[in-house]
């Protein structure tokens, strides 16, 4: 049997992180619930665990919001224990850059930064995952893409360069500019290795996504999902399509094919999720996805990732929390959950010191509830 690492968050320091001032805690190595109404800070809360891990917000591409207001920068310093060994990590965020320390040390790149804590956070805006555009499938894919495929999740930055460079190519010297063959040699190169990535990020993810699933959702509520790719995995294919297709692109005014149109379709009883799923059904296919995602990410990395969920029983009825407490009770990732309900897995089997319990008023923790 597979041996995976433990990981747990033991000490959080946050400063001027959106409304909260100053928060200094010791998470449990189990579960770790915080109360409080909204509006309170929980979920910036949440929000800067995962930011100290990966780099990023799960709530904003702009890094202005991040920064308190009238603060000249946020920090998150974060003790990190992995199967006995400890680490410090350190982001500071301005409204312009971030920085990260690995013990003191500038990381090699920001992606071998981000997969050395692995986290996965389920919170309200990811029911845009079954509701919303592609983009957040995508996105789900890259994310997995960095633990089950290094290289090729890579790919994506260069290709979306080229792509850019290319279209603005065709717009200024139309469809017979001599740098066209440069940047789709690049686009084909890079975009082929993308389509590979996500295929296998995807085969990695529907594998898994029915046993979360099963533990979730209604049995009686049938779901389907499929990848869809929109563009082709050789390299010599991808370049005679972009040649085939740079009037078409300059019409339309933008790439018409290619991993920037990759779709995971979704249904609920035969028909399409994103029209016809309730809003129930919806959450309950996200903290599926969520959960395939973090055996993925377990997998892949060897270590039980850390678990946010955001506001995670606001439209659970009482079976389905059950289920999600009995996922809980049987992980061994630590987990931080957020909730405005005090009774939230009041009877879990979970107990201290496994378990602790924060309220969280005006950006203040204070432990018990």
């Amino acid at each position: 049997m597979t041996e995976f690492a433990t990981l747990r968050f033991e000490r959080v320091s946050i400063r001027r992180l959106r409304n909260i001032d100053a928060i200094d805690f010791e998470p449990a190595p189990r579960l770790n619930v915080v109360v409080g109404d909204n509006g309170q800070g929980k979920t910036s809360l949440l929000e800067a665990l995962y930011f100290v891990a990966t780099t990023k917000s799960f709530r904003s591409e702009r890094l202005a919001p991040i920064v308190q207001t009238g603060a000249e920068r946020a920090v998150i310093v974060a003790s990190v224990g992995e199967s006995g060994a400890r680490r410090e990590q350190r982001a500071v965020v301005t409204p312009e850059r971030r920085s990260v320390l690995l013990d003191g040390k500038h990381p090699s790149s920001l992606a071998s930064y981000a997969v050395r804590t692995p986290i996965v956070a389920f919170h309200p805006a990811d029911l845009e995952l079954v509701s919303g555009s592609a983009t957040p499938r995508r996105t789900l894919l890259d994310r997995v893409g960095l633990y089950v495929d290094p290289p090729g999740a890579s790919a994506r930055s260069r290709y979306q360069k080229a792509q850019r460079e290319r279209q603005k190519a065709l717009e200024d010297r139309g469809t017979h500019a001599r740098e066209l063959d440069a940047f789709e040699a690049i686009m084909a190169e890079e975009g082929a290795r993308l389509a590979v990535s996500r295929a296998r990020a995807w085969a990695a993810v529907h594998e898994r996504l029915g046993p979360a699933l099963a533990n979730v959702a209604a049995p009686e509520t049938a779901v389907t999902a499929r990848y869809v790719a929109g563009g082709p995995t050789d390299a010599a294919e991808f370049s005679k399509r972009l040649v085939e297709s740079r009037g078409l692109d300059l019409r339309r005014g933008a790439a018409t094919f290619g991993p920037q149109r990759d779709e995971i379709e979704i249904s609920v009883d035969g028909r399409p999720a994103r029209q016809c799923a309730s809003q129930g059904q919806q959450r309950l296919i996200t903290l599926a996805l969520k959960f395939a995602e973090l055996e993925c990410v377990r997998r892949a990395r060897g270590a039980h990732p850390v678990l946010l969920l955001d506001d995670v029983s606001s439209e659970l009825d009482p079976e389905r929390t059950r289920a999600v407490a009995e996922w809980l009770r049987a992980s061994e990732s630590q987990v931080f959950v957020t909730t405005t309900r005090r009774d939230l897995f009041r009877d879990s089997e979970i107990r201290a010191p496994d378990r602790a319990d924060f309220s969280l008023l005006r950006g203040a923790l204070e432990h018990g509830t």
